[in-house]
């Protein structure tokens, strides 16, 4: 048992990394589990960007859950600004 939740956590830790890459600090109100919707918004607003794809974080509507679309929506949004001003 103490494996699994080893592992677990171990993945948790690499997912988050991956995520937050070069993500900037999420927003001091955000909670733990927002700030993980926050930086994976980010990750892709900024993807979409640089792919010169239109600000339109709904087409990603199946990398986030509905309870954290606000954050989701918030970091892509910047995400995207960054991605335009970095071209």
């Amino acid at each position: 048992m103490k494996t699994r939740s080893i592992a677990f956590v171990l993945a948790a830790a690499l997912f988050s990394s991956a995520a937050s890459a070069g993500a900037p600090s999420c927003p001091a109100d955000m909670d733990k589990n927002s700030c993980v919707y926050f930086k994976e918004g980010y990750a892709v607003g900024k993807d979409d960007a640089v792919a010169d794809l239109s600000n339109a974080y709904q087409r990603h509507e199946d990398a986030f859950d509905s309870r954290f679309e606000s954050a989701f929506s918030k970091g892509y949004e910047q995400g995207w600004k960054d991605g335009k001003a970095k071209k």
